[in-house]
Parts: C-alpha cells; sequence; structure tokens
C-alpha cells in the first residue's frame, strides 16, 4: 500500500512539473510555449513605460530579432538589458526581463503556453531562440 502511494507521489510530482522550467531542461526551445500570454501583456505595458522612448518595436522583431538572437539562449537577451533603462541601470527586476523576453517572443509569433517563462539566469540559458515554427 506505502509503495502504492509513494508511487502515486511520483507521478502527480513529475505531471505537475511537465510543463515547468525543470522540465523544459537543456535543449528547449523558444517553440516549446516557454511563456505565458498574459506575462507577454505584462511585458508590452513594461515595454511602453520603461524601453519605447529608446528602443523602437522593430528592433525586437522579424529579421532584426532572428539576427540578433537566433540560435543563442534567452540569456543573451537578458545580458542584453542588463544595462537597462539608460536613466536607471539595472533597476529590471527577473520578472521584468522574463515579461519583456514574452513579449519579444509574443512579437515574433512565438506559441504561448501556461507556465510563466523564469527570468532567473539559469532557466534562460536552457532554452534556445529556434526560428520561428
Amino acid at each position: 500500500m506505502a509503495r502504492n502511494v509513494m508511487t502515486l507521489v511520483a507521478v502527480v510530482t513529475l505531471a505537475s512539473w511537465s510543463g515547468s522550467a525543470a522540465a523544459r531542461g537543456p535543449g528547449a526551445s523558444t517553440n516549446d510555449r516557454v511563456y505565458t500570454a498574459a506575462q507577454a501583456a505584462k511585458g508590452q505595458e513594461l515595454y511602453a513605460q520603461v524601453c519605447e522612448t529608446c528602443h523602437q518595436p522593430a528592433k525586437f522583431t522579424g529579421a532584426e530579432f532572428t539576427r540578433a538572437f537566433v540560435g543563442r539562449s534567452l540569456s543573451e537577451i537578458d545580458h542584453a538589458m542588463a544595462e537597462m533603462p539608460a536613466d536607471n541601470p539595472g533597476s529590471l527586476t527577473s520578472d521584468d526581463v522574463a515579461a519583456l523576453i514574452a513579449y519579444f517572443l509574443q512579437m515574433n509569433e512565438y506559441p504561448a503556453g501556461e507556465t510563466p517563462l523564469s527570468g532567473e539566469p539559469a532557466a534562460l540559458k536552457s532554452i534556445m531562440v529556434s526560428p520561428r515554427p
């Protein structure tokens, strides 16, 4: 009986991890639904408040985004934002960075999922920017 309960707990735990960053692990890509639509909406608001005065959205979409980031990990985008915004460098939280990256992914038509993107460096490093689906 105890063994059956332990097995059930293990199965439920693994199932709950299936959409999380832990389950994405190495080899995950931006095509794997790594952010939520709500997170991208937060990123869009933050972009309008903090980024748009200096950066045009076109810099983060299409050919320019592809040239700069495809084949690299999401941590490259995080590194590019490390000294932003220019009038308050380093003030973005990891949640802010994740929301902004989610917005960039949405603008580039990567699919959204049910698990928010983590802004933690290790999580961002584990997700590669792939060509759009």
